[in-house]
């Protein structure tokens, strides 16, 4: 597996005896992905901006919170956004 963000290949690569709360989703990411032959995931920088909303959100958070089956207010906007560039994308 390829990225260039630091903690989430740190994550990765703990991910068999870590305590984060993500490490059970990188074990089935691990599990799914052995059936591939290969597969390949390109997000373009400008595609960066809800990600980035949410980790700054995520940062300012004193509790943990969870959206499930619904997007947070605050990313509305961005990914509305973010939607309408990839629809024209050929």
């Amino acid at each position: 597996m390829e990225m260039d963000c630091k903690e989430v290949v740190d994550l990765w690569n703990t991910r068999h005896h870590s305590r984060s709360v993500v490490a059970p989703i990188l074990l089935e990411i691990g599990d799914l992905s052995a059936s591939f032959s290969s597969f390949i995931i390109n997000i373009l920088r400008l595609s960066n901006l809800p990600a980035h909303l949410y980790a700054k959100r995520a940062c300012s958070l004193q509790v943990t919170e969870a959206w499930t089956n619904d997007v947070p207010p605050f990313l509305v906007s961005s990914l509305m956004v973010d939607c309408a560039r990839c629809a024209f994308v050929e």
